[in-house]
């Protein structure tokens, strides 16, 4: 890590305006049509402030619960069904992984497609993040459970940037253009990650010659975003998106 860098040096975010607060003497001044005015205001929020206190004040996973995700490697999305203990696991649209969902840590999981089993049942350590790699070999299916950790930021004042190798057969490099690495020798089904300034970037990855580009969008503090590289048709990819967990039900 280079000190110097934009990317990852020491930063302060823009400070944020203090939020209006009226004295309980000014309110009783207040008209009641102009207070109706203003209650209505502060009631109305944004649906991204809605979805924060949504999650705020969902139901919890019970403690010591694994968080897992399914990703696919190759071109074998189209037309998957993933089931993990019976239940649907989708990747929605253009995406490489799905989100997270919170399991039982101290029983074993059953993952399997369009009915058939993939690979022997595996359990999970508690309050752990995974990403299971599905790839097909041959008639069957297998699996790779990648470990990324514990999750939670270092900093609340950065976000935090995964980089999985989905492509077979070479380690990953991954950097910024023209600027410094972020990751290096990242190995087939292995992930590294780590904080970065909340800023944009244009991302270089290279594999085993091959060289793919994507611009990083626009992240927060406290934002978690994935990359993967794949190999979709003969060719590498780079893409990514951003880390959400599923609403806990209890199962």
């Amino acid at each position: 890590m280079q000190a110097e860098s934009p990317y990852f040096g020491a930063f302060e975010l823009p400070c944020r305006s203090k939020p209006p607060y009226l004295q309980l003497s000014f309110i009783a001044r207040l008209s009641r049509p102009r207070f109706l005015g203003i209650a209505i205001c502060w009631l109305a929020v944004s649906p991204a402030q809605a979805q924060e206190i949504g999650k705020l004040y969902a139901t919890r996973p019970p403690p010591g619960s694994a968080f897992i995700r399914a990703a696919s490697i190759g071109d074998n999305k189209t037309g998957m069904k993933l089931h993990i203990n019976g239940r649907d696991l989708p990747i929605a649209g253009s995406d490489v992984a799905g989100r997270y969902r919170a399991v039982r840590a101290d029983a074993p999981i059953k993952l399997s497609i369009d009915g058939a089993a993939v690979g022997a049942n595996v359990s999970f350590l508690p309050d752990r993040f995974y990403t299971v790699a599905i790839a097909r070999e041959g008639a069957n299916w297998t699996s790779h459970a990648i470990d990324e950790g514990p999750g939670g930021n270092a900093s609340d004042l950065k976000a935090q940037l995964r980089f999985f190798n989905l492509m077979p057969g070479c380690a990953a490099t991954l950097r910024i253009a023209e600027g410094p690495t972020v990751f290096d020798a990242v190995a087939f089904t292995t992930v590294k990650s780590r904080t970065i300034n909340p800023v944009e970037a244009q991302l270089e990855a290279t594999c085993g010659g091959g060289h793919v580009s994507l611009k990083l969008p626009p992240l927060r503090a406290g934002d978690h975003y994935s990359l993967f590289l794949t190999q979709t048709g003969g060719k590498s990819a780079l893409s990514g998106q951003f880390d959400e967990t599923e609403p806990y039900r209890d199962r």
